[in-house]
């Protein structure tokens, strides 16, 4: 196969032989000259540079997966990821050894690391070179780099003046924080109404009867009088002293703690992602760190201290000012993680390459008993070949969770409304939840309002009292169920479910706007053109069959702060049950498929529509309204449901494989009762592996990937390349699957090549701060990324999208991308064309279209059954293909 990389400069460095290895590196072209200019400190200007280089995790409420390495994107993939290691100190790839061991496993072949080699930009000499270096043992060139976070200028506090900054400050700095921005945790509420974080501050340190320690040293007590951007430049004065070093200061004491320093600037951009709105910006942040480290400094070495400016630094300090770090890619470990890479993403384009004696051929549709509409998650992958193994009469389709109805949500017991779509999207309306059981409002509402956790009366005494007699009673039952956890999940379980006995109100009966400017409900032609524009997206236009089942998806556990990392997605991190019965009630509304009938989309009378809940980690399903089914019956839906649980059934056995205390030789229904109990464990930190070995996303029809077996490793969105000949709906599709699948797949791969620096550790020393994140301990920085239980057991390769459409077509489709095109283009996500006819496969790059060929001629395993491939594997599985059983 051909692919065409940015060409490699010939001076690779080839490293002393009397060291422990020899690596071949390859230097990136980065402007290296220092600049003769003096350079002029603009405040707001480097706080908006700097900014860009912050994480973008917001709140847990809203876990919402993204490229960790977004700052990055606009290079390409091994040049961003380059430059983020020399910034933040973190790896860019596993230890050689374990590509080593995958080769001798079998899970890295030959041809892969032909095809790497070959494409690598080296020169022949220079690939002979290191075709021979691969193989030797090195322990060392995973090692991450100097680095802007950990060997800047900043260092020179600790390793020349004894004066350990970030212990000092960061404790108080984090309190603060931590009490300004709380929602929930605590009682009282540190800001007064609409107060800013630097006026808060100011207040505690010029009116608390005890003095805000260091904030009472008597210098920054009167400094502390003048604004944020006043404070800011006295401060770097100061502790600087040459404003060609300011910016660089500020990014380093922010990467100090990236979690805060990104939560702050996130909130900044977006005041909604709080419940209980904070005042804040990064600005005011800095500002107050400054002050603490002006007062620490003052406190420690007094007021004729020296500045940064004036501590000479070793050779080789990473300086912004030079104009780049001269960051460098291990050429050795770039070309084993591409032939890991290839070697994974082979085994699905050799699958869906036809024999030279297959013919495709388009068949005749037969219309389906069933028709359920699954989200794209990777985890449906599996669900979905069970069901239709279970009932080969029950066709499976794809779309992204949200099913196309974008709106705010305000639930039952909810305070404030949240958005129930990708969030790229900014919704314009408002749906509301209504209990059918006004009854028991009143009692549901003290028990699952999240605004109401705290007893009505307070004190020191009755705090005591309870403490001391509830406390006990809790303690016991803690005990309890740690060793003898239930199936039943406490009532906490309404923070990730949604009850049937409510009901939407989805029509639109006024054009006034909310409050907040939403319209409440949708009117006839809106449901119509959403529900139209979603079925014509997944090519569902005709053969309607009687029962269409849409099953949105959402996840169950106890004990978990990232419980919303576990739901959907395409939802914003929320379980997209509201958007599933949203769409079936508008689809079996008379006005609505009127209008579609208009533009062309004739749904039969007798076709009804029903929203479920898949829990994926109970696999369990909740089916909505059946209020509605009793005044339109669905006589299908008993053969369904009988289907999908023996469904659920099997995929529970699948996925215990990879728990290590999952049963692994008994019934399915004895697996499944596992998954339910460790949903409800008190004790378990894996509830289910989510996401774990995500790898691909197939857009396309069904039959392109029925007949595989891709270990739940799939994101599969349904699409018909025969209605889209401008590549308009590819466009659509690929404006969701690339941010959400994209964003999915690169924050596992990240969190697991680095989980220290990329990813959230582990989860057991974990604590919920304030509601807005996790840290170690009370006073550790926010985690971002995931927990090192999330991601343990994934293979980091990036997402291979494959599309069914011809390149001429998705030329026009790519020009449509705006933004995303970079993801393409930069190769942070790889990109192949299957044509629709004779599935020859293109992979897309910045350079053009290149035909797929394969080196090796191995052919993709066969099974009968699912069962037969899984019979005592513990690791991740090749494609199978399955062939059916003669008579």
């Amino acid at each position: 196969m051909l692919i065409r990389y940015r060409t490699f400069t010939n001076n690779a460095e080839v490293k002393n032989n009397n060291m422990a290895y020899r690596e071949i590196t390859q230097p990136l072209l980065e402007n290296s000259t220092a600049t003769s200019k003096k350079i002029e400190f603009n405040l707001d200007a480097s706080i908006e540079h700097i900014a860009h280089w912050l994480p973008a995790q917001g709140p847990i409420k809203d876990f919402i997966h993204h490229n960790t390495l977004h700052a990055f994107q606009q290079h390409p993939f091994h040049k961003g990821i380059a430059i983020a290691a020399k910034t933040f100190g973190a790896r860019s790839y596993l230890p050689l050894e374990d590509y080593q061991a995958m080769y001798q496993q079998g899970r890295i072949n030959k041809a892969a690391i032909e095809w790497a080699i070959e494409h690598s930009g080296c020169t022949k000499p220079m690939q002979e070179t290191l075709r021979e270096s691969l193989f030797e043992a090195d322990a060392t060139s995973h090692y991450p780099p100097i680095s802007l976070a950990n060997h800047g200028i900043r260092n020179a506090w600790l390793t020349q003046l004894e004066v350990n900054l970030n212990a000092l400050v960061h404790p108080v700095l984090f309190r603060l924080l931590g009490n300004f921005l709380d929602q929930g945790i605590s009682r009282w509420s540190l800001p007064k109404n609409g107060e800013h974080f630097w006026d808060c501050v100011l207040r505690l340190a010029k009116n608390s009867l005890l003095p805000l320690y260091p904030l009472d040293e008597p210098v920054v007590h009167e400094l502390l009088s003048a604004s944020p951007d006043d404070v800011i430049n006295v401060c770097l004065k100061k502790i600087v002293g040459n404003e060609e070093l300011y910016e660089q200061y500020l990014l380093e004491m922010l990467l100090a703690h990236p979690g805060w320093a990104g939560m702050v600037h996130v909130i900044e951009q977006n005041p909604k992602s709080l419940l209980a709105r904070r005042e804040i910006s990064l600005k005011e942040m800095i500002a107050v760190e400054l002050a603490l480290e002006l007062a620490f400094l003052h406190k420690k070495k007094g007021t004729q201290f020296s500045g940064i400016a004036a501590l000479p630094y070793t050779q080789g300090t990473p300086l912004l000012k030079d104009g780049g770090f001269k960051p460098i890619i291990p050429l050795r470990l770039r070309v084993w993680h591409e032939a890991m890479e290839w070697s994974l993403h082979s085994e699905l384009l050799k699958a869906l390459k036809p024999k030279d004696t297959q013919i495709i051929s388009p068949t005749q549709k037969k219309l389906p008993e069933a028709q359920a509409l699954f989200c794209i998650d990777d985890r449906e992958c599996s669900l979905r070949r069970h069901l239709e193994a279970s009932n080969p009469a029950i066709e499976t389709l794809g779309a992204a969770g949200f099913f196309g109805i974008d709106f705010f949500y305000q639930g039952l017991n909810d305070a404030y409304p949240v958005a129930q779509c990708p969030n790229i999207i900014t919704p314009k309306h408002l749906i509301k939840e209504a209990s059918r059981k006004q009854q028991n409002d009143k009692t549901k509402s003290k028990s699952g309002n999240l605004t109401n956790m705290h007893f009505t009366a307070h004190s020191i005494f009755r705090g005591w009292l309870f403490t001391q007699t509830l406390g006990i009673g809790y303690a016991i039952r803690m005990a309890w169920n740690v060793f003898r956890p239930g199936s039943k999940l406490p009532s906490i379980r309404t923070l990730s479910e949604v009850e049937t006995h409510t009901h939407l109100h989805l029509l639109r009966e006024s054009e006034d706007l909310t409050e907040d400017g939403y319209l409440l409900g949708f009117s006839f032609p809106e449901m119509a053109d959403r529900v139209g524009g979603l079925l014509r997206n997944i090519g569902l236009t005709q053969h309607f069959s009687p029962l269409v089942v849409i099953v949105a998806h959402g996840s169950s556990s106890v004990n978990n702060p990232h419980f919303a990392a576990y739901d959907c997605g395409a939802c914003s991190g929320k379980p997209g049950a509201p958007n599933a019965r949203a769409f079936a009630w508008m689809a079996n509304h008379d006005t609505v498929r009127a209008i579609l009938f208009e533009s062309g989309i004739e749904i039969p009378v007798n076709t009804r529509f029903v929203a479920a809940l898949h829990n994926t980690s109970r696999d369990e399903i909740t089916y909505f309204d059946k209020q509605l089914l009793k005044q339109h019956p669905a006589p299908g839906l008993p053969a369904f449901q009988k289907a999908m649980k023996q469904a659920l059934e099997n995929n529970a056995g699948e996925r215990c494989r990879w728990f290590e205390l999952g049963p692994q030789s008994q019934t399915n229904k004895k697996a499944h009762q596992h998954v339910i109990e460790r949903s409800s464990s008190i004790f378990e930190p894996r509830p289910e592996y989510n996401h774990s070995n995500n790898l691909y996303a197939i857009v396309g029809r069904r039959a392109l990937t029925k007949n595989l077996f891709m270990d739940r490793r799939a994101f599969l969105h349904s699409y018909d390349p025969q209605t889209d000949t401008q590549g308009d709906i590819m466009a659509r599709i690929l404006s969701a699957v690339i941010p959400v699948c994209g964003g999915i797949n690169l924050e596992y791969l990240f969190s697991r090549i680095d989980n220290s620096v990329y990813g959230a550790g582990t989860k057991l020393p974990h604590n919920v701060i304030g509601l807005l994140g996790v840290a170690n301990g009370v006073e550790g920085d926010l985690r971002t990324g995931l927990p090192s239980q999330m991601i343990e057991v994934h293979q980091p390769a990036r997402l291979l999208i494959v599309v069914e459409q011809m390149p001429a077509i998705l030329d026009k489709t790519i020009a449509k991308l705006g933004g995303l095109k970079e993801w393409l283009d930069n190769e942070w996500v790889r990109f192949v064309a299957c044509h629709p006819e004779n599935r020859q496969l293109f992979l897309y790059s910045v350079n053009g279209w290149e035909t797929v060929e394969f080196a090796d001629d191995s052919e993709t395993p066969q099974a009968t059954i699912s069962e037969e491939i899984l019979l005592g594997q513990t690791e991740t599985i090749p494609v199978h293909q399955f062939i059916r059983r003669h008579a």
